[in-house]
């Protein structure tokens, strides 16, 4: 996820909430307006996050999360994601982006086992097995992206870019829709420019306008574009997942 100045206020907010696995939280605060958010947490939605809590309590993914050790309900996500496209293997480049609180991180760590993983965050967050931690950076930013390619070093690139970020919350969901794309349009960038041919890209975007132009970019330096909503993702919730595999180039 990728928030600044009241979007941190509400994420410290949710920090207890986090650390037992429920990143949606933030999530539906971005999509609904920090301001409307603020507000429903602080008094008059305590009706209302009384009855979320109560939800999430019985989330079947929730109690998983708990029990295995992720750090987020999320984890489910990225692991239904790879196990019906196969999307990670040892030994990858990775580089994921919007990587707080760390639970698609440590998925990354258990299923590319000697591989080189890097992870970066606007907010603070826990190192992970042996991946590259990069928190309060801005990977939208030419310092932090530099300091990752350090990290890369010599290698001739990623394997696999994944985004998780989320915007800045406006309070007006078709303009946090446009925002969600332009994060995701910086790190299709990002991966066009550093990736290895074959390589894999993978971005969580929410359903709404400019999707269908976003997929027409995507095909034409990937052979493969699909769109995934895995079942641990909320039904009622916009969130959908793009995979772009066998990276063309972009010569």
């Amino acid at each position: 996820m990728n928030c600044c100045g009241s979007e941190r206020l509400v994420q410290e907010s949710f920090s207890l909430i986090f650390t037992s696995g429920l990143k949606e939280a933030y999530d539906f605060i971005i999509e609904i307006g920090v301001t409307v958010g603020i507000v429903l947490i602080m008094g008059i939605g305590l009706r209302w996050s009384s009855s979320w809590i109560r939800r999430q309590a019985k989330d079947i993914y929730v109690k998983k999360a708990r029990s295995e050790g992720y750090r987020a309900r999320s984890a489910y996500k990225l692991l239904e994601m790879d196990d019906k496209l196969k999307i990670l293997r040892p030994n990858m480049n990775v580089m994921e982006c919007g990587g707080a609180p760390g639970a698609w991180t440590q998925v990354l760590t258990e299923r590319v086992s000697s591989g080189m993983i890097i992870s970066c965050d606007l907010l603070d967050y826990e190192p992970v097995g042996h991946a590259i931690i990069l928190p309060n950076s801005d990977f939208t930013s030419p310092s932090t992206q530099d300091t990752i390619l350090s990290h890369l070093g010599k290698s001739s690139g990623f394997d696999l870019v994944l985004s998780d970020m989320a915007p800045n919350a406006s309070g007006m969901a078709e303009l946090n829709h446009g925002q969600i794309l332009n994060l995701s349009y910086e790190a299709t960038k990002f991966a066009l420019r550093h990736s290895k041919p074959g390589a894999a890209f993978l971005t969580k975007l929410w359903n709404g306008n400019g999707l269908e132009g976003y997929l027409t970019d995507l095909r034409r330096f990937y052979n493969n574009v699909q769109v995934v909503k895995p079942k641990s993702s909320r039904k009622e919730s916009a969130e959908l997942f793009i995979y772009a595999s066998k990276f063309k180039g972009i010569d």
